[in-house]
């Protein structure tokens, strides 16, 4: 079930990435300078991910929340592929396109799944897109060794 929710999860989101989706998804923070992606400050790193709603499910409040679900699992996947090679110690795996999982030192894993929502926004058809932040004391640098850019 989550391999299913997975791969309809890469598959809009390579979609989405061709296609326009109008004023729906990526265009509803109008007039806000609100970091999205990336390097917030020194203590914050924020990454932008899409879900789509469970097959089969009619319920609104059901089919937004597998979307949401989708969609921070996303974002939790993209900050560890981002850092794995950094100070991470960590592996991914993917197969037919679709993520089969990851691993990383428990540390930073318990960081990222420990991260929030700070925004999310839904389509017509219930699609999510969140913006997923983690934050610790000191993160850029124990990531990086980096300055903020």
């Amino acid at each position: 079930m989550l391999k299913k929710v997975m791969v309809m999860t890469a598959l809009f989101a390579f979609v989405a990435g061709f296609v326009a989706c109008g004023d729906s998804l990526g265009g509803q923070v109008k007039g806000d300078s609100f970091k999205t992606e990336g390097w917030v400050d020194k203590d914050t790193y924020r990454s932008t991910a899409t879900g789509v709603p469970k097959e089969g499910l009619k319920n609104k409040i059901q089919r937004r929340g597998t979307a949401k679900e989708a969609a921070v699992l996303m974002a939790q996947a993209h900050v560890i592929e981002k850092f794995k090679g950094a100070k991470v110690e960590g592996a991914s795996g993917v197969s037919d396109y679709a993520s089969t999982g990851y691993a990383a030192s428990k540390e930073f894993a318990g960081l990222v799944k420990g991260g929030s929502v700070v925004k999310e926004t839904y389509d017509d058809e219930d699609n999510c897109e969140v913006v997923y932040e983690i934050k610790s004391k000191g993160l850029q640098k124990q990531l990086t060794g980096a300055a903020v850019e």
